[in-house]
């Protein structure tokens, strides 16, 4: 549908793209990651002709649909959410205006014939054009993106900027193009949200280009993943697993030939040393010469990014007791969220908390940090807790003029510029970075800024909603191995399953006003779910055994599913054990490839190494089978 060619792209004297190639087919699902600054939201630009291309060539397909939902929120105001989704289809939107004016011209003049005929043709051509079945549709994606129904009729106006971009992504779902493109979709997500969007984009018919740092996302989704490193842009088949794996193995083959083709540059110079001046071979040695010239040498490539440092300073040591909530009652209104809540935190915790969307999580991590009052009930705060509280709305709060210097030096206390300099390097901030503008920051920026200002203050209670927000993988990477080092208590909210999976030893679901408590990570919590709501059905059956439950199956269907389970597991088994054998001849290869009387004939390298390519192929469409044989 799509395909760039050999494109150049630069901005003054910054290099973005240099001879990038790429092809988007029909039914794509392919991930994008790089580096912040490596031109991802560039790519999206150029795909969507909003940014011209310095040399290259772009094709696309005539017919070709593109839809595009920024990492910023674009204004937004006048409509409510359902109005502003339904926008996205100007003819239907101007055709419910006219509908809406013609009714209420009616109302006024109910005998009015002219009136009756004007506003049937509207209705008849509204329902021609498929005006009910789009709102229905608009209504079913707000409520997978976490809009409660009374939430349609509210006005933009109304709501947060984490809030609007679920707006801004119905309405591109909503329309189906061909190919969209979506720039860190999951960031204003909650999990229940992210869940239904993962289910949403695998049935989608078009293709699927997403930006995003979430790895667990990139799991469960991608069929492809491209890698945009040094200017161009490498395509691995499968998810992000299987991208991690394939790097690997294709740098140690690099090493490998790199290592070769030394061994081959060393023989050729001894060659040309020894018989350099022995007139007979002369013109061996200067063809020998001419060789080593030409020869393309084999490049392998450092990881020279720079990555974030950090670790979470020794906090002093708190009660046992860290905070408890005592038979709290909080409302908003005439919306009671908690009524007799009963919470406790103890030295050591790390929870997650976790719950539909409007469940209360945020309301009880405002509770826990004090920065809403309850309406009743007792907080009581343990011995020597000191808290800090990572805020998804901080980064909007960030004063827009102010530096990164000046913004980290309002806070220090006794710290000097050096110092602080120093201290913002680890954060990636260095040079003339530091005197850099919040308002020109990126996301990723703002959020290692607002992770700089938390840890200057030494705490041992931790309260982090969504941390991982706008960080790219490595820098995610650190802030797990930060927080599992923290020797403090931690509660976060967080739509990123991995982190929550590394991180937390328990998980506190909120859910109907109530909390409950389990011992373990998020797949634990799943897990265990999963066991307790099977246990419940068994139960019923047993007390009804004549009678099949609402929501339960039959014994024939029962039968037909566990056939369909063992037919799954033993192809499941079947694609394992052609991996094995991939893998085991790759093996073979590679050590091939090390024999000396292989490695320093070029022919029989050559031919192994297409063989091993070949290999690595059928590997990777294997993994993508297998991939697919667990899912279904």
């Amino acid at each position: 549908m799509i395909r760039l060619d050999s494109i150049k792209k630069s901005f003054r004297d910054q290099v973005i793209f240099d001879g990038l190639s790429l092809h988007i087919k029909s039914r794509v699902r392919l991930g994008i990651i790089g580096p912040n600054g490596s031109g991802k939201t560039t790519l999206f630009n150029i795909i969507r002709g909003e940014e011209a291309v310095d040399d290259g060539k772009i094709t696309l397909r005539k017919d070709v649909s593109i839809g595009y939902v920024a990492q910023e929120v674009e204004t937004m105001e006048g409509k409510s959410v359902l109005e502003e989704t339904l926008s996205i289809f100007p003819r239907i939107s101007k055709m419910e205006h006219e509908i809406e004016i013609a009714t209420a011209e009616l109302s006024e003049s109910p005998n009015d014939s002219r009136l009756l005929d004007r506003l049937s043709i509207l209705q008849d051509e509204y329902e021609k054009n498929d005006g009910y079945s789009l709102e229905n549709r608009g209504k079913v994606i707000l409520s997978g993106l976490g809009f409660h129904p009374e939430k349609f009729s509210v006005h933009l106006e109304k709501l947060s900027g984490g809030w609007k971009m679920r707006v801004a992504l119905a309405k591109v779902l909503l329309l189906s193009p061909d190919v969209l493109l979506l720039d860190e979709p999951t960031n204003h997500l909650d999990l229940e949200s992210l869940i239904w969007l993962e289910k949403f984009l695998m049935d989608y018919e078009g293709s699927v280009l997403i930006i995003s740092h979430d790895r667990f996302f990139l799991d469960r989704l991608v069929t492809h993943l491209a890698e945009i490193e040094f200017q161009k842009m490498a395509i691995f088949h499968g998810n992000y697993t299987a991208y991690e794996l394939d790097k690997v193995k294709k740098h140690d083959i690099l090493i490998q030939q790199a290592k070769t083709q030394g061994r081959e540059i060393e023989q050729t110079k001894r060659f040309i040393e020894r018989f350099r001046y022995k007139k007979k071979l002369a013109s061996r040695v200067q063809s020998k010469i001419k060789e080593l010239d030409k020869m393309k040498r084999v490049d392998v490539p450092s990881d020279t990014r720079k990555k974030m440092k950090f670790s979470f300073p020794a906090p002093s040591r708190s009660g046992l007791k860290v905070m408890e909530l005592k038979n709290i009652h909080q409302a908003y209104g005439d919306l009671i969220v908690y009524e007799n809540l009963n919470f406790q935190l103890e030295r050591g915790d790390k929870i997650a908390l976790v719950g539909p969307n409007g469940a209360g999580k945020s309301t009880l991590m405002k509770l826990l940090a004090d920065v809403i009052p309850h309406k009743s009930g007792t907080i009581t705060k343990g011995h020597n807790v000191d808290m800090n509280y990572y805020a998804q709305h901080q980064l909007d709060v960030l004063d827009p003029n102010s530096t990164v210097l000046k913004t980290v030096e309002s806070i220090s206390e006794g710290l000097t510029h050096t110092q602080l300099r120093s201290y913002l390097g680890t954060f990636l901030f260095t040079g003339e970075n530091v005197d850099k503008k919040v308002k020109v920051l990126s996301g990723g920026e703002k959020s290692r800024l607002v992770l700089a200002k938390l840890l200057l203050k030494p705490a041992n209670l931790m309260l982090m909603d969504e941390p991982t927000n706008h960080l790219d993988i490595p820098s995610q990477d650190v802030l797990i191995d930060a927080m599992q080092q923290y020797s403090g208590t931690m509660v976060c909210i967080s739509h990123d399953r991995r982190f929550l999976n590394a991180v937390c030893n328990k998980v506190t679901e909120v859910i109907d006003g109530n909390v409950k408590e389990y011992h373990g990570n998020y797949d634990y919590f799943l897990w265990k779910k999963e066991e307790v709501e099977r246990q419940l059905r068994a139960v019923e059956i047993q007390r009804n055994p004549a009678e099949i439950p609402a929501g339960q199956i039959s014994y024939e269907e029962r039968k037909s599913q566990k056939r369909a389970e063992r037919k799954r597991k033993r192809l499941i088994e079947k694609y394992e054990n052609q991996i094995a054998q991939f893998e085991d001849k790759i093996e073979e290869i590679r050590k091939k490839m090390e024999i000396p009387e292989i490695n320093s004939n070029p022919t029989k390298l050559q031919v192994l190494m297409k063989e091993m390519s070949e290999l690595r192929y059928e590997l990777n469409v294997t993994y993508d089978l297998w991939a697919e044989s667990q899912e279904s």
